[in-house]
């Protein structure tokens, strides 16, 4: 008989979980972070535009209806961005897409640079640049699961999406806007949003992917199975559901109170806007590090939760009438909000078959689209009639009320890991 063999089998290395380390992820991220910078600009520079050009009674109406027109776009095409990530080569869109975002934001520093005191021009943009929303979204997210492992891509989502995407289109662009609108006034800040989407559709361009396998089916055939495709799985349903309710109750009336908030009631100026933006946003970012860190073992029952304490912290936030306090407040709304953000977004992409996950990403983008538009209306209704603090505390109970009344009856999410 042969001897044996005196040298142990060779150890096989477990597989890396930083996706830094997949050809392919450092672009996406770095393309993600300059186009939500560019895109986070305008969360900031469109209000203030419409704040400063309408009668202190019609501005909360006039601002949620603004935001109101970038999100109505996306309740109509979302769901057929999605089908289109699943048929064409992701970048393309994004690229086209971006300089769509491009051309509305080089109107709008015309409009600005030239002192136009209508309003008006402020809806066609803002429906051009969420039309563009509605094919990015899905093809952003799409994309990922494309460059990383399974192994990676929690991990890619974390730092990915939300530290890249999320935080910037969160926190440093909002803070951006407000430091530039307020030193040098809202030309120069929609002049930085243009030169960030521009060179983000450059950056996305150079992301080389296989083309989707053609399905041989229509479009409308494709969006029909994904809708049953989701139909038929419980947990992704019930995930989808919840998207809705941070649209509806959280970030659409805090969106429209901000500009009205800071002046009114903290007696602050405009750089505050973008500041305390970006306190929420570096709440977000630092939530994800801890994420990342030491992950939580129970995801779906921590995303349940998470809506119910976002509820309570926005509750808090409308009884602040210091910058202190909103600031430390919001900082908080972050670190939770990125828990929802992370968890939803891993589980739907590890839940989802490679084939379906343009479409099942594009409707997690339209359940914020059709929140969105609601929260807007919303949001604007109650503080043109009570005020932003009124609108602020009514929208943080029913956030609590229906996170806790998910908590209890989403079995399905609740069980998911």
């Amino acid at each position: 008989m042969p001897a044996p063999d005196p040298t142990p089998p060779a150890l096989v290395p477990a597989e890396s979980r930083n996706p830094f380390a997949a050809r392919g992820f450092a672009r996406w991220w770095l393309a993600s972070l300059v186009a939500g910078t560019g895109v986070g600009i305008q969360s900031v520079t469109v209000p203030l535009f419409v704040r400063d050009r309408v009668a202190a009674g019609a501005r909360a109406g006039a601002i949620a209806t603004a935001l109101m027109a970038t999100a109505l776009p996306g309740v109509v095409l979302a769901l057929l961005g999605g089908a289109f990530a699943d048929r064409i080569e992701r970048r393309r869109i994004l690229v086209r897409a971006y300089l769509a975002a491009t051309v509305a934001s080089c109107v709008y520093v015309a409009l600005s640079g030239l002192g136009v005191a209508s309003v008006w021009p402020v809806y066609p943009l803002a429906a051009l640049v969420g039309s563009a929303g509605a094919f990015t979204s899905p093809a952003r997210m799409s994309l990922l699961p494309l460059l990383v492992s399974r192994a990676q891509l929690q991990n890619g989502v974390i730092l990915g999406t939300t530290l890249g995407f999320v935080a910037a289109h969160q926190l440093f662009g909002p803070t951006l806007a407000g430091l530039l609108a307020d030193g040098f006034g809202l030309t120069v800040a929609f002049a930085a949003e243009v030169a960030l989407l521009l060179a983000a559709a450059c950056l996305f361009g150079g992301i080389r992917t296989g083309a989707p396998t053609p399905t041989g089916a229509s479009v409308l055939a494709d969006l029909r199975e994904g809708v049953r495709y989701v139909r038929g799985e419980p947990a992704l349903r019930g995930l989808l559901l919840l998207a809705l309710v941070p649209g509806v109750f959280v970030i659409g009336p805090f969106a429209v109170t901000i500009a009205l908030l800071v002046p009114d009631v903290l007696h602050a100026g405009d750089k505050w806007v973008g500041i305390l933006w970006g306190c929420f946003g570096g709440g977000v970012v630092m939530g994800s590090l801890l994420l990342t860190l030491r992950p939580l073992p129970r995801r779906g029952l921590a995303v349940c939760i998470a809506n119910a304490v976002v509820g309570c912290i926005l509750i808090a936030y409308s009884r602040s009438s210091s910058i202190a306090a909103s600031a430390a407040i919001l900082v908080a709304w972050g670190i939770g909000a990125s828990v929802f953000i992370n968890y939803v977004i891993a589980l739907l992409q590890e839940r989802t078959e490679p084939s379906m996950i343009g479409r099942v990403m594009s409707m997690y983008s339209l359940a914020f689209f059709v929140a969105m538009p609601a929260g807007y209306a919303q949001a604007g209704a109650v503080t043109s009639a009570f005020g932003p603090q009124a609108s602020l505390l009514s929208s943080g109970i029913a956030a609590a009320a229906i996170g806790l009344a998910c908590l209890v009856g989403m079995r399905s999410v609740r069980a998911l890991r």
